[in-house]
């Protein structure tokens, strides 16, 4: 049923680049509300209808040619500032969304939109605006600026709650962070006593975290499930129904929505028990179906993102093998160095996430000396002075290499700088003391350990006790002594300093 009938037909610009954008929005809009479509293919063309012409409800898509969303809305605010802006966003820019918001839009659709929120939302906009109107010309009273005033508050509160969402899910720096995680940040975003994440397996949800509910495993066929499945839409089951899992005569409202990658449904967050009512409200629903999405969304780039990784580290990886074809002590120095490495920064309290640096740099670290010259990198006897500087390229030839790829950013560091000195002497930057990551500092000892006390064609190994010697008193010029230190409680722990365990 059209809005405002008695009143004159009022005027709304749609400003988005996407065709069936316009046209979905055009279609929902001339259906639901008693106003003329007028559409702009971008912001230029928009701001000219805006100069032309009163408009009482704008809707803007942020990424457009010409001229940004962003751009377009506050030209339009410096030309008319009363006029309300709703942005069009995909879940991914979230955050400019937010910014937008900041910058005089009065509300914004996400990506994929659905009918019933588009309406909602322009009816609750255009509706503001007119009390706001109201107010302005002193025709309003004391109980509509408190509803005002309570409308805007709610508003700030679902911004705020949908900025949250967007940093802690982007906090997580895998899929199986976000699984143990999405309960407890549901829970805690919408006040419920009861939520479950679970992927869908077969005819299970395998349940990877949960509040309030204590099983691994909820069977899916006969249940609420099925239907969040097939339909691929949430659903909610009312009070005095049965609890999906316990069979038990439900006392608030239980809340399920699918989390989608593609057109599959590949997991399904649950929410039940609301600590402040027994049911959920339209902007709770919205905050979740949010949550939802964009779990789905960060879940489905980090596989991506995964799956392109894994193909360039085994490019990396097929690199280092053509090194040790040439030189089979690189591949297996490789090894050792990144070994004694991570059992180094584990026993320093290095961060999870750096030791995974760590431990993929430094299995890179010599990926340079496919650059070496094989009479340079082979040569049996001492290096010439022009030698020993070719050899010396090779962190830097690493970096070279692995520069273009952007996936190794941290690693980069590891092959570029593992040959520099705690006291500032080393190559290729000549960085020193804290300025080298802690990771290169760590990788540093071990490669030089693992280098003296390996085999070489142009002179033997030298014994852990005296590659150890060494190391002390190298400690404070070459070496950072808190990484000796450690490396040595790890090689007495293993029984190796004392000469009675294997290196």
């Amino acid at each position: 049923m059209p809005i405002m009938e008695n009143e004159r037909k009022g005027q709304i610009l749609i400003v988005d680049d996407d065709a069936s954008v316009r046209g979905l929005l055009s279609q929902v809009l001339a259906e639901a509300v008693n106003y003329d479509i007028d559409m702009a293919a971008d912001g230029v063309e928009g701001l000219e209808k805006v100069c032309s012409k009163q408009y009482d409800l704008i809707f803007t898509d942020l990424t457009m040619p010409r001229m940004s969303g962003m751009d377009f809305l506050q030209k339009s605010k410096e030309i008319n500032a009363s006029i309300p802006v709703i942005v069009l966003t995909g879940l991914s820019s979230m955050e400019v969304a937010v910014s937008a918001m900041r910058k005089g839009a009065s509300d914004f659709l996400t990506k994929p939109f659905t009918i019933d929120k588009i309406i909602q939302t322009t009816r609750r906009v255009l509706g503001e605006w007119k009390l706001y109107g109201r107010l302005v010309s002193k025709q309003g009273s004391d109980e509509s600026l408190k509803m005002l005033n309570a409308e805007l508050f709610k508003r700030l509160q679902e911004i705020g709650a949908l900025h949250s969402i967007g940093l802690e899910v982007d906090g997580c720096l895998d899929n199986r962070e976000i699984y143990s995680r999405v309960a407890q940040m549901a829970a805690k975003l919408l006040a419920v006593r009861e939520a479950f994440f679970g992927i869908v397996e077969g005819d299970r949800l395998n349940i990877r975290s949960s509040v309030g509910i204590n099983s691994d495993l909820f069977p899916i066929s006969g249940r609420l499930f099925d239907t969040v499945i097939r339909d691929k839409k949430h659903f909610i089951a009312d009070i005095k129904k049965p609890h999906p899992y316990t069979g038990v005569e439900l006392m608030s409202q239980f809340l399920a929505i699918p989390c989608l990658v593609g057109n599959d449904v590949f997991g399904i967050l649950n929410l039940s028990g609301k600590t402040d009512s027994a049911s959920f409200t339209e902007e709770e629903i919205f905050i979740a179906i949010n949550l939802a999405r964009k779990i789905s969304s960060k879940i489905e780039n980090n596989a991506l993102y995964e799956a392109l990784f894994n193909n360039v580290a085994d490019t990396m990886k097929s690199i280092i093998t053509m090194v040790g074809a040439r030189d089979s002590y690189t591949k297996e120095h490789s090894d050792r160095v990144t070994m004694y490495s991570v059992l180094i920064a584990e026993a320093m309290g290095v961060p999870q996430g750096e030791i995974s640096t760590l431990r993929f740099g430094g299995y890179l670290h010599d990926i340079g000396k496919i650059g070496v010259r094989d009479t340079v990198l082979l040569k049996p006897g001492k290096l010439s002075l022009g030698e020993i500087g070719e050899a010396q390229l090779h962190a830097v030839i690493g970096d070279e290499i692995v520069k273009p790829m952007n996936f190794f950013e941290k690693e980069r560091k590891v092959i570029r700088n593992h040959h520099e000195r705690y006291d500032g002497k080393g190559y290729p930057d000549g960085i020193g003391g804290e300025d080298i990551p802690i990771i290169v500092r760590i990788l540093t000892v071990t490669d030089a350990y693992d280098a003296m006390t390996s085999h070489r064609p142009y002179r033997r190994a030298l014994s852990v006790q005296m590659a150890v010697e060494e190391l002390e008193r190298c400690a404070g010029s070459q070496f950072d002594p808190a990484v000796v230190e450690a490396f040595k409680a790890i090689l007495s722990e293993k029984e190796i300093l004392d000469g009675t365990g294997h290196r």
